[in-house]
């Protein structure tokens, strides 16, 4: 199991620090394709469905505080790791996503403090309700039981 941990570490760091934009998941499928030649199709359909889960629980929980969308990004590339297309759908939505990035850091460093506080006020209320609403479906599940 640590070796698995370690593995897996390894890999995501080598990803991060090595893989340009844009090419980081179709180069992540390409190195586990050519280190995973042996491997069963039932080996192969386990990590599929492993990321999956990740991912669709991820999204689930993703109105609860903690790590969200970060998890269900990690699900993703597990996935992506075993599956062409979603490797390129991956790549293309982190190019995109990069640049809405920054233009966003760019409008908010050039906004007024004013606005920034405006902003940020709007946003709260929403993302108390959420967590309120988020709260109200659980209690009430519990409730029905």
């Amino acid at each position: 199991m640590e070796n698995a941990l370690e593995n897996s570490i390894k890999e995501w760091r080598w990803f991060l620090k090595h893989s340009v934009p844009g090419c980081r998941f179709r180069d992540r499928y390409h190195r586990r394709q050519q280190a995973g030649r042996g491997r069963s199709m039932f080996r192969r359909a386990c990590y599929v469905a492993l990321g999956t889960a990740i991912a669709i629980g991820s999204l689930a929980l993703a109105p609860l505080p903690g790590p969200g969308w970060g998890t269900f990004f990690v699900g993703s590339g597990i996935v992506a790791g075993e599956v062409w297309h979603v490797a390129r759908l991956l790549d293309r939505g982190e190019v995109k996503l990069r640049k809405a990035l920054q233009h966003t850091k760019g409008v908010w460093d050039t906004s007024a403090p004013a606005l920034r506080v405006l902003i940020a006020l709007t946003i709260s209320p929403g993302v108390i309700a959420s967590v309120y609403g988020t709260y109200q479906v659980f209690s009430l599940a519990s409730f029905v039981r």
